[in-house]
This record gives structure tokens, sequence and C-alpha cells, in this order.
């Protein structure tokens, strides 16, 4: 029997990647590791490079240097042919057979899997509600990502990657988190998923990785790396100018109030913090993820 090894516990692992679009450095040393039946969250600003990423990891775009680990094998120019049997990428700029009805499409993508699951499939068409009759050219944006994920959850993938789902509306987005949430729990299946929308992954994604312009500003447990991050509410604020430093993210609320992020919380900070501002008392909150990200991304500007 073959021994357990520590590659064993990751589905995915991102080294060092590079990729150069003329003069724009789109990635610039990013790395993050996903761990085997984690919901990970891949959030960054418009432009940090997060599509980049993923078409690097399932071979739509070729990467300057860096390494790319997935399901246990190294990944060159593109995945293997049996790699790609076990992930999924759905992606809003995916080329689909335009002229195909999306019943046809459904089933010509079936035949290459021997994993497919009719009943799944049901079963996610009565969620999406999809036109099957109608020709794929004629979805809207938000009914080609479902599309997708129709392709895509009944093949059993064991890496399912998404990129930016922003064109589903509430009703289908809520369903889409329940049932892949299901998966995770009853398959050990892993979900890579690009975002940033945070508000709608608080409490879904346990694991994530924050990018700024290809770089990596933080990866891991989301509740280890927001274990000493607190929102503090200033009162009686005399009106000294906030420092700037990393980490620490201001907002006025009225003319003697204010908030602040603090990552690497700690009391004495807090007090240090309330004395340089002249403020009278403050409240400590725990903060959201969406503020977070905003913490740590504001002076990158």
């Amino acid at each position: 029997m073959r021994q357990m090894t520590e590659a064993d516990n990751y589905v995915l692992r991102v080294s060092n990647l590079h990729k150069r679009y003329g003069v724009v450095q789109a990635l610039n040393g990013l790395s993050f590791d996903v761990p085997r039946g984690a919901f990970y969250g891949l959030f960054g600003r418009n432009g940090s490079g997060k599509t980049t990423t993923f078409d690097i990891i399932s071979g739509l775009t070729g990467r300057d240097s860096g390494t790319v680990e997935m399901l246990g094998e190294q990944v060159g120019m593109e995945p293997s042919v049996e790699a790609k049997r076990r992930f999924a990428y759905v992606g809003g700029h995916i080329n689909l057979y335009s002229w195909m009805t999306l019943q046809e499409h459904l089933d010509y993508v079936a035949g290459f899997y021997s994993t497919w699951e009719p009943n799944r499939c049901d079963e996610l068409m009565k969620v999406f509600r999809l036109p099957m009759r109608q020709r794929v050219e004629t979805l809207s944006p938000g009914q080609h990502v479902q599309f997708q994920l129709l392709m895509a959850l009944p093949r059993h993938p064991e890496l399912l990657i998404m990129d930016e789902p922003g064109n589903l509306d509430p009703v289908v987005r809520l369903r889409l988190m329940t049932t892949m949430t299901e998966i995770i729990r009853a398959e050990q299946a892993t979900i890579l998923m690009a975002s940033h929308l945070l508000d709608e992954l608080q409490g879904v994604c346990d694991h994530m990785c924050i990018i700024d312009r290809g770089v990596t500003l933080t990866a891991g447990p989301v509740d280890e790396l927001m274990a000493d991050v607190r929102q503090l509410h200033f009162h009686g604020v005399s009106g000294a100018e906030p420092p700037a430093m990393e980490g620490l993210w201001f907002e006025p609320i009225a003319e003697d109030e204010l908030n602040a992020v603090i990552i690497g919380h700690t009391e004495d900070k807090a007090e240090a913090l309330a004395r340089e501002l002249g403020a009278r008392s403050y409240d400590t909150e725990t903060v959201s993820l969406q503020d977070f990200f905003i913490a740590l991304t504001s002076d990158k500007d």
C-alpha cells in the first residue's frame, strides 16, 4: 500500500507564478496551497490576477515561470488528460459550441465522463431552470455560468474551479452555495472560487488567499488569518490625523467618530491608537471578511 504524503493533503499547490502580458506584470510570484476538501476563496480586486491564475492552472494560457501541482502531478503547459477528467473549470470566458442546443451540448459532454450522474444533472436542471431546447448562443451571461455548472457538477469533479460567478441572481446563487457545500461534505470535493465580493462568501469559505497585482498578500485558514483582526469604533475623536501604517484602515463615521480595522490587534495597540486620536472611548468588535480585505489592500493603491 502506498504511503500517504503531505502532497496528498492538497489538491492544488501554486508556487512563485509569474506572467507578463507586454508591459503588464499580471502575476509576480503568486503562491498558495489548496487543501483537499476545502472551500477556498481567491480574493482580489478586478485586475489583480485571479483569472490569469485560473487560466494557467487549467492550461488555457502559459506561464513565464513558477510551478503548479494539481491532483498529485506537476502541470506542464496544460494538465494531463487524466487530470482534466478530475477537475472542472467554470469561467465567464469559456467557449461553448454555440450552434448546439443546451440539451445537445449536455449530452455531448456527458459522454466523455464515466463518473457522470444523471440524477444530479436532473436535480441541477430544476435549480437552474435553463431553456434546454434553445441554442447556447441565446444564453445570457448569467445563464452561461449556470450552464457551465450544469455540465461540471454531474461529473463529480474532485476540484471545481470557479472564476467570479457574479452574474447569478440571488435565488440561484443561494441554491448554488448550498449545493456546493453539500458536495464538499458528502464527497470531500474541493472548491476554489475567485471573487471580489467577499460578503457573499462570509461563513462559506474556510480557506482563502488574498492577492493584489499578482502578489500573495496573505493565505491560509480563514479563522487563523482573522484571529487577531478587530474593528474599533472610536468616540469623541479630537481631530488628530489617523496614522498611516500597514494593516490599519480608517473610515470616518461622523465629525468626532471613526471606525478602524486593525490587523494584528492587541489591547495595547488599541489603547495607543485611542490616545493618538484623542478618543474619549472605543468599542471593539469582530470584523467581516470584506473589511479585512479592505484593510489589507487599502494601502496598495
